[in-house]
């Protein structure tokens, strides 16, 4: 109760009398009696605790007609910015999680227009204003990573320096450092207050951007807070643009992800959804849903083709680079209400991350670029993100194993404060599961009638030269080959897709193609003699390169017919 007997101090007040403080999940009336030497003010807070927590504190009403002891009668004012800035300075003693209801109560009067709270954000707050360099140039900022809510307040017939001072008294006894300020004339031209209301205001200001005031205020206590107030007037009404972060690291591990989930693994349970999922939806069984959030699109499909942008477009508007992949596709459209895109998307790449997916590209906001709508178009179900593609991040992750490729895109954007998560899980079909099937007669048959076989059944990891398990049934085959006739000799010659640059495929090529030689000499006893390793990259191709499905084809090794010299 220490400072709530400072706060009776900075008033003048002799005694904090009775402050039942306990949580409860109920209404509570507090009643602070302050007296002076001259008066006796009475007045009733009023508190609503949510989740335990006393979450606002509004003044009631105010007496002011008061007697002095000689029996005099006099009826004056009280001083109204003791009174407010107490009632705005207990409302934040309680505070001890952000909510949807204000750290700091409202001035009176002050009409509610808008509020936004998200959780685990990173908020971008104005932390000083240099109104005599060039526009663009005024602002520096700081990144604040935590829950944050942003409200905007309406006053009307009060001037924006009242508001202004009031906040800034009731931010001093709270705590608060003021890291920044300025005042109307010190915030610049007119010019230079609409830039900085622009930049500081989460809501639009409007008009209100004139006799602009600014604080920019933190502390690093044990709730730490970080809290940007702009305050502007037009005629005579004064806008308030307030947000207020609670500092605090975001919580990942949400979301869990399970390669294996692709063949025996059932859905996993997650929080219930605000609404229910639309008919004939249901998780993909690689990745769990982000608590809390539900399906609004849900589409399934068997082996078809899907573009998935990996680079950005250019400001002539051309469409993004983008990979064109085959495989069975699976398409989300999931919203969740109040939670950061940020909060969002680092729980879908650490879940990723963790089953050994490796990021082929991603952006967040503002260096997803200025047609950052585009990209998220290409995942959605409707083909339309419409309004929701603000605060945007991109994702596009694959994983790799015994040949068979998945790709993850994730694109999350916010609109008025919900988050809405475009989700598209593609895995692609093996090609020595489908398209092509060897075995050493079938070999020996291209060999005498083409002078060369092309092998599918070889794996690589992504950019490796590693044989990996999954190739043991077509080096089976090989050494069947070999062992069938003895006097063969081979080139064994790798082949690349025309991704990258062409001589580091020639490279990768040619350590690739050794790597089955050494396979076939360690582990199938087959003489290096007869057995020669190259590499030719792309210039050999046996499809084009312009779509996935040819690129599957390009990547192989060929086993061609070495005459005796």
């Amino acid at each position: 109760m220490t400072s709530l007997h400072h706060i009776a101090q900075a008033l003048d007040s002799t005694a904090v009398r009775k402050i039942p403080a306990e949580p409860m999940g109920a209404a509570k009336i507090f009643q602070f009696h302050c007296k002076t030497n001259i008066l006796h003010s009475v007045f009733t807070l009023k508190s609503r605790i949510q989740d335990d927590h006393i979450s606002l504190l509004q003044p009631i009403n105010f007496f002011e007609s008061y007697r002095f002891k000689e029996g005099w009668k006099l009826t004056i004012r009280i001083f109204k910015l003791k009174i407010i800035t107490l009632c705005l300075l207990v409302a934040s003693l309680f505070i001890t999680t952000i909510s949807a209801s204000p750290v700091f109560s409202p001035f009176p009067n002050a009409k509610k227009e808008k509020s936004h709270t998200l959780a685990g954000e990173a908020t971008k707050l104005v932390a000083s204003f240099s109104p005599q360099n060039n526009k663009g140039q005024r602002a520096t900022f700081v990144e604040v990573i935590g829950d944050v809510s942003h409200y905007q307040y309406n006053i009307k017939n009060t001037s924006s320096l009242a508001v202004y001072e009031n906040y800034l008294q009731a931010f001093k006894e709270a705590g608060l450092e003021i890291s920044y300020s300025c005042s109307n004339q010190d915030c610049g031209t007119k010019k230079a207050q609409q830039e900085l209301s622009d930049l500081a205001a989460y809501f639009s200001s409007g008009n209100h951007y004139r006799k602009a005031r600014y604080i920019y205020a933190q502390s690093n206590a044990e709730h730490p807070l970080a809290v940007s107030l702009f305050v502007g007037q037009y005629k005579s009404t004064a806008k308030v643009m307030l947000s207020v972060v609670k500092k605090q690291p975001l919580t990942t591990g949400l979301i869990s992800a399970n390669v294996e989930a692709f063949d025996n693994q059932p859905n996993n349970s997650v929080v219930k959804p605000a609404r229910a999922d639309v008919r004939g939806s249901s998780d993909h069984p690689l990745l769990t849903r982000y608590p809390g959030s539900y399906i609004e699109g849900y589409e399934q499909l068997d082996y078809d083709e899907i573009s998935l942008a990996n680079g950005l477009s250019n400001k002539n508007k051309v469409a993004a680079p983008a990979i064109d992949v085959i495989g069975d596709i699976t398409r989300f459209t999931y919203i969740i209400r109040d939670v950061s895109t940020l909060k969002i998307y680092r729980n879908y790449l650490g879940a990723l991350v963790k089953e050994g997916f490796e990021t082929v590209f991603s952006c967040e906001k503002a260096k997803c670029g200025k047609y950052v709508r585009e990209i998220g178009n290409q995942l959605a179900v409707a083909n339309n993100v419409y309004n929701a593609y603000h605060h945007p991040r991109y994702l596009l992750m694959k994983n790799t194993e015994e040949g068979v490729a998945t790709y993850v895109a994730l694109f999350v954007g916010d609109y008025q404060a919900k988050a809405y998560i475009q989700l598209a899980i593609v895995r692609t079909e093996s090609l020595q599961k489908g398209l092509i099937t060897s075995n050493s007669d079938q070999i020996q048959k291209q060999l005498e009638q083409q002078g060369k076989a092309s092998i599918y059944g070889i794996f690589f990891d992504y950019d490796k030269a590693t044989v990996t398990e999954g190739s043991n049934p077509a080096l089976d085959e090989i050494s069947k080959l070999l062992n069938k006739n003895q006097q063969l000799k081979l080139y064994v010659v790798g082949h690349t897709d025309d991704k990258g640059s062409s001589d580091y495929n020639i490279k990768l090529s040619s350590r690739r193609a050794a790597a089955v030689v050494a396979s076939l000499v360690s582990n199938y006893r087959i003489a290096n003699n007869r057995l020669s390793a190259y590499g030719v990259g792309p210039y050999s191709p046996a499809a084009s390169n312009s779509s996935e499905y040819g690129r599957q084809l390009n990547r192989r090794v060929e086993l061609v017919v070495k005459l005796d010299q």
